[in-house]
């Protein structure tokens, strides 16, 4: 496919939106505008809890980067959210000291379109049914082996669900607790796949 071969020139460091924006389409996801985020905080609550950024975070965090915030609608209603988006060299550091608040986000430690990203953090993962959660799973895979393969991939789970899936698309649990981790790969997507 097309949107593979462009997005794998990447190198593993993407700094394109569009990119993320086309691996995520191929698996049914779309980015999403005001009103989808706010049906996206509300489905996450709903699924996680009140303990999760609000809307206007989720807002200010597309605005930023162009796509980091992208849903799966059956019928009309969302049935599966992904978000997620590259760190700079701060934001990684924030990480890997357990300064990072992804509940409050510091839209500072965020890689802007264009800029080279040091890390890539899975920030929300949520679905409603089977399809959601496939989509979900699937296009978090592949932004990641295509687009994130030379940084590490960070996520923090917060839920049991949570760990399994993540467990089941290759992260593993790092030295801080909840924190899980795909670490770097340097050999090339287009050898890998």
């Amino acid at each position: 496919m097309k949107v593979f071969a462009e997005a794998s020139a990447t190198q593993g460091r993407n700094t394109l939106p569009s990119h993320v924006a086309a691996v995520a389409a191929v698996h049914g996801l779309e980015a999403l505008d005001a009103d989808g985020i706010r049906d996206a905080r509300a489905l996450a609550a709903q699924l996680i809890g009140e303990g999760i950024a609000t809307d206007g975070h989720l807002a200010a965090l597309q605005a930023h980067f162009g796509a980091s915030i992208f849903g799966l609608r059956q019928d009309g209603a969302l049935c599966g959210l992904l978000a997620a988006f590259p760190l700079n060299e701060a934001g990684l550091e924030a990480v890997e000291q357990g300064r990072f608040n992804a509940v409050a986000l510091d839209l500072a430690l965020v890689a802007r379109a264009g800029e080279q990203p040091t890390a890539y953090y899975g920030w929300g993962f949520a679905a409603t049914n089977k399809d959601g959660a496939r989509a979900v799973l699937k296009a978090s895979v592949d932004i990641h082996r295509l687009l994130y393969w030379a940084v590490p991939t960070f996520a923090r789970a917060v839920t049991a669900d949570g760990v399994r899936a993540l467990q089941s698309i290759g992260f593993i649990a790092s030295n801080q607790d909840g924190l899980f981790q795909i670490p770097p790969n340097m050999i090339s997507a287009g050898v890998r796949a």
